[in-house]
C-alpha cells in the first residue's frame, strides 16, 4: 500500500513540471483564449475538489440509500446525533483539503484547482432564514475558501469557484445538488434565487482584487426542464449583472443545462470576459466528440474550459486531456478523493468498521451503538488525509506525463534475482507499458458500458486486477486475461547467468498459456498453464535454463492463451550461461519481406555474409534470402530479408545447419530443423470476394463459435451496440458491389453500419444494413445490398448497432463501375450551421423513396422522415426543438448507398 512516506519519493521521478510565474494580473479572455496579464496564453489544468464542501453519495459508498448529502446526514445523525454529527462534518472539512494537499497538487504538475461549494456554508437555506428575503452570511464557507485560495496563492495555482450546490438544488440529480424534493428547488423559487445571486455578489466582493481565482463557475451541471433554457439564461444574467456592480476583472464561467452540455438560449455570450464550459465524460477521445464545442467557440469567438472529466480509465485520461490540450482548452478533473477508489489520484481507505455502517444501512446488518459508529466515522475523516490515503500515481502518470510522452517508465524497478510481482508492471500507454483488450469506457458514444479492470483494484490501467488469496502474493493478483495481452516490467539484472523462472499462476480451466520476452526478443517458448483446480488454486509453474544479462532492460509477460490468474514470477539465480547451448526460442514473421528469429543468448556479430547455412521454405519450397543481420536493437534477434512475398496463409518453416555463428559468451549457435515460423501477418481479403467474419484483424466486443452452416468453421456471435470488426481489404476496382451478409437470430433483428477507416481514423459511412431474425442462432440467412468501394487496400468496419445477431461470412460480388444512376448526389445542407430549419437538397436520376434521419452526436434518432425524389429534391429538416451542437443527416435510398452529411445547430 503506497502511503505518504512513499509518495514523497514522487519528486524523483521524471514527471512534466510547468513553468510557475507570479501572477501577471487576472486571469481574462482574448479571443477564443484565457490569457494572463501579459498577454501569455494559460491552459488551466486541475483538479476538482469534489466531495470537500458537498459529499455525493457515490464518493462515500452510500448512494444505494443516500445519494445526497442531506440523507447521509440524516443517516449519520440517526445513529450518533446531532452534536457529534456536527463533530464529524467539522472533521470532514478540516481534514478532506489542507494545504498538503495543494502543495501535492502543485508538485504533480497541475497549476489549478475547482472548488466545488455548498451554498450552506455560506449562507442559510431560505426556510432557516430569521428574516425571510434577507441573507444571512456564515464563516465557515468563506474561511474554509479563504484558506484555499491562501494555499493555492503560495503555489501559484489558480481557483475556479463553482457553485456546485445551488440554494434549493439546480437539478433532480440530488447527489449532485443536495437537491431536496420536498423543498422549493432553485427554480421553483425566487427566494432561492434571490439568494443564488446574493451569493455570488458577496463571492465577488470578497474576492474581487485577488488574481490567483480564475473566475466563477456558476451552477454546476443544472439537469432541469425548461424548454430553450430560459429561466437558466435569466438568472445567469441576474448573477453576470450582480457580479459585474462589484467585479470586473474576473471570468464568469458558463455550463449548459443538462449536465453542462446544453446550450440553447445560452448563445451568444452576454459577457465580455466569459467562458463556455461543457463537460465530458465517457465518450470517444476523437475530434467528432467535441466538435460542436469548437463550433461554438469558433462561431462565438469565446474560450471553452472543460470543468469536469474523469470517472474512467488512465488509457482514457490520457487521451481525454490530450485532445482537449491539442485544440488549447483547459480542463478539471473529477474527483482528488473518493472512498476506495482507482480512478482518481488518492484513495481514502475504507475501513470494517465503516464497512460495518454501510452493511446496517443498507438493511443486512445489526444496528451499531452510538460509541462504534461515532469513533468509524471519526477514522474515516482521519483517513481523508492525504498522508492516510492510497496514491495512485499512475493516475497522475497517465494525466501528467504521458499526455506527452509515449513513452512507459517503471511502476518500480524489479532486481533479478528476485520477485516480479505480476501487478507491478509499467506505467505508460497502452500498447506501450502492457496490452490489453479492454481499456476505457465509452458508453456515451457506444451505448455499453465496459470494465477496464474488472477486479477494480489496485491500478487503474486497462490490466485487470483483483484482491488475492495468494500468501505469496503482494495482495493482488492479474485476472481476466485474453489472447495477445501482455505486460512489462523494468527489471535490473545483476549477473548474466543460467536463471530459473517460477510463476505462480492459478486457472479453471484448460486454455491458458503464454511466453516471456527481453526487450523484444522472445526468451521462453510457448508454455502451456494446467489446471490447478481454482481461480485461486496457486500453482508454480518452473521454466528453466532462461538466460538473462544486465543488458536486459524490459521483460514483458505475454498471455498467448485466456484465463489464468498471475500473482508473481520468482527469478533464481543457476549456473553460467556457457552451461547451455545457444539455441532457437521462436520465430515469427515481421512484414510480408521479413522474418525475424529469436535465440536465447545475444549473438557476437557480425554475421557470416552468406546466408547459406539458414534456411526457409513454404510446403518444401526454398525461399530466397537476400539478407541476414542482427537486430540492432537486441543482438538475440536475427532478422531476413526475403524475396519473396509471404502472406497470411502461408506455413514457414526455418532451418540453421551451420557452425559459424556464436553467442557472446562463446557458445556456437546449436543446429536446428523445420521449426515453425509464426505467421503474424494480417488477413487481406481480396474483394470481390468472401470475408469469413472471423478473419478480422481487429474487434470489440465480439465472440467466436463454430458453426453449422454450410462450410463449417467459425461464425461471429454475441453482438452488441457499440461491437465493431475491422477486415484488412484489397479492391481491385472502383465501382458498386452487392455485398451479402450470412446472419442468424432467434428472435431480434440485428442491425450494422459498413464503414471505411481513413488512415487519419475518420469513418466514411457505406450503408446500413438489417436482418430479420431466422428463428434460431444456427438458422442461416444471406441478406444483400449494394456498397460503393474505391480501389486499394482499406480498413473495412462492420459496426454493431442493434441487437443480437450472428455472422459467418460477408460476401463481395462486383456488379459496375460506371457512375449508378441510382446514388445520391449534389447533397448539401443549408444554413449550415443553423438556428433551426434546415434545407436539404441533392439530386438523384433515378425515382425512388429516400428514408432521412437525423442522429445527435450520441447516436439518438431525433426526426425521421420519408420522400420519393427524382431528379433535384429539397426537404426541410426542423431541428428547432433539438439542443444545440452537432447532428447527422443519414440518407438511406431505395437502392444505392447511403451517405451522411453533418448540421451544426446553433443559436
Amino acid at each position: 500500500m503506497l502511503m505518504f512516506k512513499h509518495f514523497l519519493l514522487l519528486a524523483s521521478l521524471v514527471f512534466l513540471t510547468f513553468l510557475h510565474l507570479p501572477a501577471q494580473g487576472f486571469l481574462h479572455t482574448s479571443g477564443k483564449a484565457i490569457v494572463n496579464g501579459n498577454g501569455d496564453t494559460v491552459i488551466l489544468r486541475g483538479m476538482g475538489l469534489g466531495g470537500w464542501m458537498l459529499q455525493e453519495g457515490y464518493m462515500l459508498q452510500t448512494a444505494e440509500f443516500a445519494s445526497a448529502q442531506y440523507q447521509i446526514r440524516d443517516k449519520i445523525e440517526q445513529l450518533i446525533g446531532e452534536a457529534d454529527t456536527d463533530a464529524f462534518y467539522d472533521a470532514w472539512l478540516a481534514n478532506h483539503v489542507r494545504k498538503i494537499d495543494i502543495d501535492s497538487l502543485k508538485a504533480w504538475g497541475f497549476n489549478s484547482v475547482r472548488l466545488p461549494m455548498h451554498y450552506n456554508l455560506y449562507t442559510l437555506p431560505i426556510e432557516d432564514e430569521p428574516v425571510p428575503g434577507q441573507q444571512t452570511w456564515l464563516s465557515k464557507g468563506f474561511d474554509l475558501t479563504d484558506s484555499l485560495i491562501s494555499w493555492c496563492k503560495q503555489n501559484q495555482m489558480y481557483v475556479v469557484l463553482d457553485l456546485h450546490a445551488a440554494p434549493g438544488g439546480q437539478g433532480q440529480d440530488q447527489g449532485i445538488s443536495d437537491y431536496d424534493p420536498t423543498k422549493p428547488a432553485l427554480w421553483e423559487s425566487q427566494a432561492n434565487k434571490d439568494k443564488t445571486v446574493a451569493l455570488w455578489k458577496r463571492l465577488a466582493e470578497r474576492y474581487v482584487d485577488e488574481p490567483w481565482v480564475a473566475g466563477y463557475d456558476l451552477l454546476n451541471e443544472t439537469n432541469w426542464n425548461m424548454g430553450g433554457n430560459g429561466p437558466l439564461r435569466s438568472l445567469y444574467g441576474e448573477i453576470t449583472d450582480s457580479i459585474r456592480a462589484v467585479d470586473t476583472n474576473h471570468i464568469i464561467f458558463i455550463e449548459g443545462n443538462w449536465f453542462a452540455n446544453d446550450f440553447t438560449g445560452l448563445t451568444p455570450p452576454w459577457d465580455n470576459n466569459m467562458v463556455y464550459s461543457p463537460h465530458k465524460y465517457w465518450s470517444y477521445n476523437d475530434k467528432a466528440s467535441i466538435q460542436w464545442v469548437l463550433t461554438m467557440r469558433d462561431q462565438y469567438n469565446i474560450p471553452l474550459y472543460f470543468g469536469e472529466s474523469g470517472e474512467n480509465s488512465n488509457t482514457w485520461f490520457r487521451d481525454a486531456i490530450h485532445l482537449i490540450e491539442s485544440h488549447g482548452i483547459g480542463w478539471a478533473w473529477w474527483p482528488m478523493k473518493k472512498i476506495e477508489s482507482i480512478s482518481g489520484p488518492l484513495s481514502v481507505i475504507k475501513t470494517a468498521d465503516y464497512e460495518t455502517l454501510l452493511n446496517y444501512w443498507k438493511g443486512s446488518g445489526s444496528t451499531p451503538n452510538s460509541f462504534f459508529a461515532r469513533a468509524a466515522l471519526m477514522e474515516v475523516t482521519e483517513n481523508l488525509k492525504l498522508e492516510n490515503c492510497v496514491f495512485q500515481k499512475d493516475v497522475i502518470d497517465a494525466m501528467i506525463r504521458q499526455v506527452r510522452s509515449d513513452e512507459s517508465i517503471p511502476f518500480q524497478t524489479h532486481n533479478i534475482p528476485g520477485i516480479i510481482y505480476a501487478p507491478d508492471f509499467d506505467m505508460g500507454l497502452n500498447g506501450s507499458a502492457y496490452f490489453d483488450t479492454d481499456v476505457a469506457n465509452y458508453h456515451v458514444s457506444s451505448g455499453s458500458f465496459t470494465a477496464w479492470n474488472n477486479g477494480w483494484i489496485y491500478r487503474n490501467d486497462g490490466v485487470d486486477i483483483e484482491a488475492s488469496s495468494d500468501p505469496n502474493s503482494n495482495g493482488f493478483n492479474v485476472g481476466w486475461t485474453a489472447e495477445g495481452e501482455w505486460m512489462q516490467y523494468d527489471i535490473e539484472v545483476a549477473n548474466s547467468a543460467v536463471y530459473e523462472i517460477r510463476a505462480r499462476l492459478a486457472t479453471n480451466g484448460f486454455d491458458g498459456s503464454f511466453h516471456f520476452s527481453a526487450d523484444g526478443a522472445d526468451i521462453t517458448s510457448r508454455r502451456y498453464v494446467p489446471n490447478t483446480g481454482g481461480w485461486q488454486s496457486w500453482q508454480d509453474i518452473i521454466i528453466q535454463d532462461v538466460v538473462l544479462t544486465p543488458e536486459d532492460k524490459k521483460l514483458r509477460f505475454h498471455s498467448d492463451g485466456r484465463d489464468v490468474n498471475i500473482s508473481r514470477f520468482e527469478f533464481i539465480e543457476g549456473a553460467a550461461t556457457t552451461t547451455i547451448v545457444t539455441d532457437f526460442v521462436s520465430s515469427s514473421t515481421a512484414t510480408p519481406k521479413k522474418i525475424q528469429l529469436h535465440l536465447n543468448k545475444p549473438i557476437a556479430g557480425p554475421l557470416p555474409s552468406a546466408p547459406a547455412d539458414f534456411q526457409i521454405q513454404i510446403s518444401g519450397q526454398i525461399l530466397t534470402i537476400t539478407d541476414v543481420i542482427l537486430d540492432s536493437a537486441n543482438p538475440r534477434t536475427v532478422l531476413f530479408t526475403l524475396d519473396e512475398t509471404l502472406t497470411s496463409d502461408d506455413v514457414i518453416k526455418i532451418s540453421y545447419s551451420g557452425a559459424q555463428i556464436d553467442a557472446t559468451d562463446g557458445t556456437t549457435l546449436n543446429n536446428f530443423a523445420l521449426k515453425a515460423v509464426e505467421n503474424t501477418l494480417p488477413v487481406v481479403h481480396s474483394i470481390p470476394g468472401k470475408v469469413e467474419a472471423e478473419d478480422f484483424i481487429t474487434q470489440s466486443g465480439v465472440q467466436l463459435e463454430t458453426t453449422s452452416d454450410a462450410g463449417g468453421g467459425q461464425n461471429i456471435g454475441f453482438l452488441d451496440p457499440g461491437d465493431y470488426l475491422d477486415y484488412l481489404i484489397n479492391v481491385s476496382q472502383t465501382g458498386t458491389y452487392e455485398l451479402g451478409i450470412r446472419t442468424a437470430a432467434e428472435s431480434e433483428t440485428g442491425t450494422l453500419d459498413i464503414q471505411l477507416i481513413g488512415d487519419n481514423g475518420n469513418i466514411s459511412n457505406l450503408g446500413s444494413a438489417s436482418f430479420a431474425p431466422t428463428g434460431g442462432w444456427q438458422t442461416w440467412s444471406t441478406t444483400s445490398q449494394t456498397v460503393h468501394l474505391p480501389a486499394g487496400l482499406q480498413t473495412l468496419r462492420m459496426a454493431i448497432t442493434g441487437s443480437q445477431f450472428n455472422v459467418n461470412w460477408f460476401d463481395f460480388t462486383f456488379l459496375t463501375s460506371v457512375d449508378d444512376p441510382r446514388q445520391l448526389q449534389q447533397l448539401r445542407v443549408f444554413p449550415n450551421p443553423g438556428t433551426g430549419l434546415f434545407q436539404l437538397e441533392g439530386t438523384v436520376d433515378q425515382p425512388q423513396d429516400i428514408e432521412i434521419q437525423v442522429y445527435s452526436s450520441l447516436g439518438q434518432i431525433v426526426l425521421s422522415d420519408q420522400i420519393r425524389a427524382g431528379g433535384t429534391f429539397q426537404s426541410t429538416l426542423d431541428l428547432s426543438q433539438v439542443p444545440n451542437g452537432a447532428y447527422f443527416v443519414r440518407l438511406q435510398p431505395q437502392q444505392g448507398r447511403v451517405q451522411s452529411l453533418q448540421i451544426l445547430k446553433l443559436e
